[in-house]
């Protein structure tokens, strides 16, 4: 008992040793540097509190395909955060997702591309959390996938094939250089986290970096340099504008995930690293195929006519939406705002994004335009606040259809109609994973044959003693 005690004072004394050794290794400027290295993370987009609004206090849940996934309290609370890591300990969980106790992180956590992190930096974001951030005893709500995918160990495997260890080149790259916007775009912005597609085992298709992926509903777009399904068309200006805005008028709005990103991340850079990561993804090279961002324009939209948007007879049915047209929709919930050519406004005092142009709206995959109608705009930057509202709770997926096919067909491309059936599949969010979908029956089937391997096994022994 005694030398159970002696290791645990041993212990705790260590800790106390680090924790002080910190203390006093720690400059402000370091904490200062952690700080917007938390900020360029977006490490707030997974750990704050949908409950209490706090920061890092975890508890955000992350609809995977496998299921839910909840942010964890990374304050320095010693019951309920990270408050007894130590800086290895942190270190293994930023590159190889394992946390003390060999308990494995799931790549929702995009340990993935942290772990190309400096030891710099690493040392610098450790500091802020552990010195600059209340901590916060509330716990956390614990993650619990179904079966199999609850069986952390097996991250273990998924590491050994996937994750691709060493440090990205270009931290202390000159100021607004691709050289640091690489290192930013590959790391802490973790871009291919969300912009790159994955294989059946979810992990990214480096072959096919930041072509574009899923993220829940929503679709992260190709961001590579092709003209016509990625940005190729866009300039670094460009890139900067709609990285700090959320906003870039005739081609895209942030909603979803990536409003939060440019709300809570890429608007408060500074502009020397806004302007290294567009330089950085202008270079990327161009992969084409899949989804178009671009297709054959629409001609130019005309007002609409008295005909399409003339009342019902039924004034109870113009209320309910019941049995009205697309464009009749459109008059009565979007026109106001985007115009009636679509057009929008470039007023900066009263700005709403143009239809016309819109890469949501010309794409080949609806899915945007349909969860940006349903779900709306809401996010603050420097340059003001954006609001479009939800319109989930007030037209049926029957009415979404109409109204996203008026708005694709009219202002984007008539060859891409959108039907009700698209509607349906992107707010289901279902996931395009065979591992997702038939995990449970293949490992209840390799469960089986190993049983009836081993049932046949001790029938042939008993056979043979016989």
């Amino acid at each position: 008992m005694r030398v159970k005690q002696l290791f645990r004072l041993t212990g705790f004394s260590l800790l106390l040793a680090s924790a002080a050794a910190l203390a006093q290794d720690a400059s402000p400027d370091l904490v200062k540097r952690g700080e917007y290295l938390a900020v360029a993370g977006d490490c707030t987009a997974c750990h704050r509190s949908p409950e209490s609004g706090k920061p890092f206090s975890g508890g955000y849940g992350i609809q995977s395909p496998m299921g839910m996934i909840y942010g964890s309290n990374i304050t320095p609370s010693k019951t309920a955060g990270i408050g007894g890591y130590s800086l290895d300990d942190f270190k293994k969980v930023m590159r190889e997702g394992k946390a003390p106790g060999n308990h494995y992180l799931y790549p929702a956590m995009p340990y993935t591309s942290f772990a190309g992190m400096s030891d710099e930096d690493l040392r610098a974001l450790y500091s802020y959390l552990m010195l600059g951030v209340p901590a916060d005893d509330h716990p956390a709500p614990e993650t619990h996938l179904p079966f199999p995918f609850s069986f952390r160990p097996v991250m273990a495997m998924w590491n050994l094939m996937f994750l691709q260890s060493g440090e990205v080149k270009g931290s202390d790259a000159a100021p607004g250089s691709a050289e640091r916007g690489e290192y930013l775009a590959r790391t802490l912005a973790h871009c291919s986290t969300c912009h790159t597609p994955r294989n059946a085992m979810m992990a990214e298709q480096n072959d096919r970096f930041l072509a574009g992926g899923k993220v829940g509903s929503w679709t992260a777009p190709n961001i590579t340099s092709d003209p016509q399904a990625g940005i190729g068309n866009w300039s670094e200006s460009d890139l900067v504008t709609y990285l700090k805005t959320g906003a870039l008028h005739g081609k895209a709005v942030a909603a979803g995930e990536m409003g939060l990103a440019v709300q809570n991340s890429f608007s408060k850079l500074s502009d020397d690293d806004l302007r290294a990561i567009a330089r950085y993804i202008r270079q990327v090279p161009a992969i084409g195929g899949g989804d178009r961002q671009s297709g054959t324009p629409a001609k130019e939209a005309q007002p609409l006519t008295a005909v399409e948007t003339g009342m019902k007879a039924d004034i109870n049915d113009y209320i309910s939406g019941k049995g009205m047209s697309g464009a009749q929709l459109y008059n009565g919930a979007c026109a106001t705002c985007h115009g009636s050519d679509g057009k929008g406004t470039h007023d900066p005092q009263r700005f709403f994004p143009s239809l016309v142009g819109s890469s949501a709206v010309k794409s080949d995959d609806p899915a945007n335009l349909i969860m940006t109608i349903a779900e709306g705009v809401n996010r603050d930057t420097p340059a003001g606040h954006a609001f479009m509202p939800a319109f989930r709770s007030q037209f049926s997926e029957d009415e979404l259809a109409e109204v996203a096919n008026y708005v694709s067909t009219r202002f984007g491309d008539p060859q891409h109609p959108i039907a009700v059936e698209d509607v349906h599949r992107t707010l289901q969010g279902e996931s395009g994973s065979w591992l997702v979908r038939y995990a449970m029956p293949l490992t209840v089937a390799g469960a089986a044959i190993v049983l009836i391997a081993i049932g046949l096994l001790i029938f042939s022994l008993r056979r043979r003693r016989g």
